[in-house]
């Protein structure tokens, strides 16, 4: 008889039935489920936006390009109008500046931010910050800095060309260098439309 009672004792700690277990916040699984949930969208939203970009055709650039489109992912944003990105074909990271536009300086070491370059930077961090996007090209690759000289572009028309996106929101003005001056034209429009409209920086600025 001792002997069963042990062993009924012995398994009711077992199965959990006479135990300390602590109990199970629901809150906190709710929690886990809603994160992997989050993370399962935003993984899927991004594949998703690969694979627009990956499609894209008739990409605007230069009339007498340096070289071929280059599909790159964008790894790390340094101000409103240069990023180092990743060839999705592979290879080292490319320092780019893109052309025709000119966006108010970030602080740098002892130098303060110009006004409206943070805001900038911000712009083109959550419109190009991991994401894919075309770079296409004009006369000239590079400038005199090694840096790669391109055009930025993530979806059709005006509204996925970056370059010209920044200049028509008010977070660039024009800066036309030959022989990249393919866009001079539509660029200066972009610029003069967002001072009328007082945008971006031609509001918040003196």
């Amino acid at each position: 008889m001792r002997a069963l009672l042990f062993l009924a004792v012995g398994c009711t700690d077992w199965f959990g039935g006479g135990g300390d277990t602590a109990p199970v916040d629901s809150a906190d699984a709710d929690t886990d489920v809603d994160t992997d949930t989050d993370a399962d969208t935003d993984a899927a939203a991004l594949a998703a936006d690969d694979a627009r970009v990956r499609a894209l055709e008739d990409l605007p650039g230069g009339e007498f390009p340096c070289r071929t489109a280059l599909l790159v992912r964008v790894k790390h944003i340094v101000d409103g109008d240069t990023a180092y990105v990743q060839p999705d074909e592979g290879g080292d990271q490319l320092k780019v500046r893109f052309i025709g536009v000119d966006t108010p300086e970030v602080a740098h070491d002892a130098d303060p931010a110009e006004c409206y370059g943070e805001e900038a930077m911000a712009y083109s961090s959550e419109a190009l910050l991991d994401r894919l996007a075309w770079l296409t090209f004009d006369a000239e690759c590079t400038d005199v800095y090694g840096r790669s000289l391109a055009y930025v572009i993530r979806g059709d028309g005006d509204e996925g060309f970056h370059n010209r996106v920044l200049a028509r929101n008010g977070y660039a003005s024009a800066l036309a260098i030959e022989p990249n001056t393919t866009f001079e034209t539509e660029i200066d429009r972009d610029v003069a439309q967002a001072k009328v409209e007082g945008l971006g920086m031609w509001e918040g600025c003196p």
